[in-house]
């Protein structure tokens, strides 16, 4: 039995036209200057074995590790959510200080 999350994506999958196993998730806590200034950072990349692992085999430098796993649904809602905790943290710690990016989004 799909969960309410997969029953989601795969209806969002089915309009779109895309067979699952073309979708790849590729995401990590790095910044593109980061890995053009070839320090360290890291990502993975989900998704079917057809696509996941040529494309992290190419990925892969010295200074950019790039995991792979074929869990997409997980690693997509876990992305987001730390997305969620950082706007939280953000909340609590910047809210009374006069830092005008994060007053203002909490402010408006």
């Amino acid at each position: 039995m799909l969960s309410f999350l997969e029953l989601v994506l795969t209806l969002v999958f089915v309009v779109a036209g895309v067979p699952i196993d073309n979708v790849l998730y590729l995401g990590g806590p790095n910044i593109a200057a980061e890995i053009y200034n070839k320090e360290y950072a890291n990502a993975r990349i989900c998704g079917a074995a057809k696509w996941r692992k040529p494309l992290a085999k190419f990925l892969r430098q010295p200074h950019f590790i790039v995991w792979d796993n074929s869990d997409l649904v997980t690693h997509e809602v876990m992305g987001g959510l730390k997305n969620v905790y950082a706007i939280g943290a953000g909340k609590f710690l910047y809210v009374d200080t006069d830092l005008s990016d994060n007053y203002q989004v909490f402010t408006l």
